[in-house]
């Protein structure tokens, strides 16, 4: 079997618009949001063997955040550029992504950006209802042998977190 683990970055800050958005940081008030999120995280001890991440600011800070809850660490982790370059438009790319991993590899965490995460999990999950707002995950199971059957397949959602409303 293996495992996708899809998250959302955390809130990002907006206020510098001479920022380019490749750089924009983490909003601080969205801190204790990332810290409900790495308690549920360690309470599933995930065992990961692959980090995906965007190389944008947002995606690296949320991804200490969550570091340790993930078993992240620096052997397993790969900032993609890609992954932001191609995160509104480009469903094939992490497609062929995903197709790329090492079939020894069970549990893939990939963490960036919308609209893409939400058309991904969409795809994958043949769910066209689910949203994916900041900071939210969601873990797919598929019994699969080779990653390359991702692009296939249906998965199954087997955990979907909205730590926003579980917040309220």
């Amino acid at each position: 079997m293996k495992k996708l683990i899809l998250i959302r970055h955390a809130k990002s800050w907006f206020k510098n618009t001479d920022m380019i958005d490749f750089d924009r940081p983490l909003d601080n008030r969205w801190i204790e949001e990332a810290k409900f999120v790495s308690k549920i995280l360690k309470k599933l001890e995930l065992k990961t063997d692959l980090i995906l991440c965007s190389s944008a600011k947002r995606t690296r800070e949320t991804l200490e955040w969550i570091r340790e809850e993930i078993d992240a660490d620096n052997e397993k982790i790969v900032y993609d550029k890609g992954i932001y370059d191609n995160n509104s438009t480009n469903l094939d790319y992490y497609l062929n992504l995903f197709s790329k991993v090492d079939n020894d590899k069970e549990i893939v965490v990939i963490i960036w950006h919308n609209p893409f995460i939400t058309r991904l999990v969409r795809y994958l999950s043949w769910n066209d209802n689910l949203w994916m707002e900041t900071l939210w995950f969601a873990i797919l199971d598929f019994e699969i042998e080779k990653w390359e059957g991702i692009k296939s397949n249906k998965w199954n959602i087997s955990f979907f977190l909205s730590p926003k409303n579980l917040m309220e």
